[in-house]
């Protein structure tokens, strides 16, 4: 009965058994199958270093199949062979080392950069049995990263220059910069010395600039004025507000207006926009001392006109002796006739240049009164045509005139506008060349009476029509011509059209001919 019990209980013992080896062997294969199959090249080697087994990752990575590369030493497969053994040696006496950077070479030679892992299998009395090998490709990587530190190497090179470049472009500014700054100084200097005084308006109408000759114009300190707006600027003073009468609160553009400031003390006054880059920066204001000009004037107009009246009273009793002489030619002979009319004519040359000088001083000194009364404009033109007939007829000139229908009623002095019709077409008269035509035309427009005086003669030089209505101006290609004239006809002319409240003006062509016009505006 024991026995059967023995036997028994080894018969089940035998079946544990032969269950455990199953079970062994199962588990031997699926970790055969685990290390195959793990994605990381592994390979087992025994304590020499010599390859016991390896997984489908290594083969890939190696190139060699488990048949060709079991039992080869483990330092075959890299180029640094004495430090897979110091690794070894190493390894041995430690649990497992880390990563280390090795080179690879494959089957085919091909060279990869791999990290290297060892790890030391011992038994249980602690005797080395192994080890485990793992590799992982890091040539790419490595490439990378090569790639990386060479660019960074350019970048810092880049940025290296670069920041060269940056610290020359800074020297460059710094020493504009000063430059600018030299420029600045010295063109303040021109400005602070500047005879003429100079007022500066930004685009918001405000002062930004003043040198010390306008501080001493006009009477207000450089603090006062800055940051001045065009209203602030006008209540300052009462030179300031004259300013501002002729400029405007729009700031308009002026050219060469004469203002008196106080007294005796004139200036000429110039604007002008600033412009930078078609866009407009500031407004600039000239003030030009002319005081001494003006002195200088008024002391050449009150010589002009006392010397023009000391001439006056012995021309006019040249002018009736000689008339006398005339009157009794029975008693001359022909010679002496014709030699007491040339006199004559001279004498009376003479007059009209002291009756013209002492217009102009009048007009100068405002003194040139005006005694206007309503009359019938045409009247007085048809007058001066009447009276110039003969001086047309004598050079074989074509002389018209026509008038429109109706009435052009007006307010002058008729002795001034006579003058100054006369002046007009005596001048197309006299430059006009035998078998050339005058025309007198007369009309109205728009509540103003429209003179115009047009002939085909020699015609104004264009670079000489800007100084047509200044004192004492004939154009060289009439001087030539006509020795006679006193070159003051168009400026008395003007100075009575303007002071009638008309407008005067001209077109004219050098060999083709002048038109001149003037308005007067109309009472009825």
């Amino acid at each position: 009965m024991l026995l059967f019990f023995q036997q028994k209980r080894v018969k089940k013992l035998q079946e544990e058994l032969k269950k455990l080896k199953e079970d062994l062997n199962d588990l031997a294969t699926y970790l055969d199958d685990f290390f195959a199959f793990l994605p990381l090249p592994v390979c087992d080697i025994g304590p020499s270093g010599l390859i016991v087994n390896v997984n489908r990752s290594f083969e890939e990575l190696t190139g060699y199949d488990a048949v060709e590369i079991t039992g080869a030493h483990i330092s075959d497969l890299f180029l640094e062979k004495t430090e897979i053994q110091d690794l070894l040696k190493i390894a041995s006496q430690k649990a497992h080392l880390k990563e280390k950077e090795l080179t690879l070479i494959k089957k085919d030679k091909e060279k990869k950069f791999v990290d290297l892992y060892l790890a030391s299998r011992k038994d249980k009395e602690g005797n080395l049995t192994g080890f485990f090998v793992g590799v992982i490709d890091v040539t790419v990587f490595k490439q990378l990263r090569e790639e990386m530190e060479r660019k960074i190497k350019e970048r810092t090179k880049d940025l290296e220059e670069s920041r060269k470049a940056l610290l020359n472009i800074l020297e460059d500014t710094e020493e504009a910069r000063r430059r600018a700054e030299e420029e600045k100084r010295k063109t303040e200097a021109i400005i602070n010395n500047f005879e003429d005084g100079l007022l500066v308006f930004d685009t918001e109408k405000k002062i930004t600039l003043v040198n010390p000759k306008a501080e001493e114009f006009l009477g207000v300190s450089k603090r006062r004025l800055l940051d001045k707006n065009i209203e602030e600027f006008c209540r300052l003073n009462t030179k300031c507000k004259k300013i501002c009468q002729t400029i405007g609160s729009e700031l308009n553009e002026v050219f060469r207006i004469e203002v008196p400031l106080s007294g005796q003390f004139y200036i000429e006054l110039t604007t002008r926009s600033v412009f930078y880059q078609r866009k407009k920066i500031a407004y600039l204001v000239i003030l030009h001392d002319i005081t001494r000009e003006k002195l200088i004037e008024q002391m050449k107009s009150q010589f002009v006109s006392v010397a023009a009246h000391q001439l006056r009273t012995p021309l006019s009793i040249i002018k009736w002796s000689l008339s006398l002489l005339l009157e009794s030619s029975g008693k001359l002979t022909k010679e002496q006739k014709d030699l007491i009319e040339k006199s004559y004519q001279t004498n009376e040359r003479m007059i009209r240049l002291v009756n013209d000088l002492l217009n102009v001083a009048r007009i100068e000194e405002g003194r040139f009164v005006y005694r206007p009364k309503i009359v019938e404009l045409s009247e007085l033109v048809q007058r001066v045509y009447d009276s110039l007939k003969d001086l047309a007829k004598r050079k074989n000139i074509k002389f018209e005139w026509h008038n429109t229908e109706e009435k052009k009623i007006v307010k002058v002095d008729v002795e001034k506008i006579e003058l100054a019709i006369r002046n007009l077409v005596e001048n197309a008269l006299h430059y006009t060349p035998s078998g050339g035509k005058v025309t007198i035309t007369l009309s109205t427009e728009k509540g103003k009476a429209i003179f115009s005086v047009k002939d085909t003669g020699v015609g104004i030089p264009k670079d000489q029509q800007d100084r047509v209505f200044s004192k004492f101006f004939r154009g060289s290609n009439v001087v030539k011509m006509e020795t006679e004239g006193t070159g003051l006809g168009l400026f008395i002319t003007k100075n009575i059209i303007e002071a009638h409240g008309g407008k005067i003006w001209f077109k004219s062509e050098e060999g083709k001919g002048t038109q001149f016009w003037f308005t007067l505006p109309l009472v009825i």
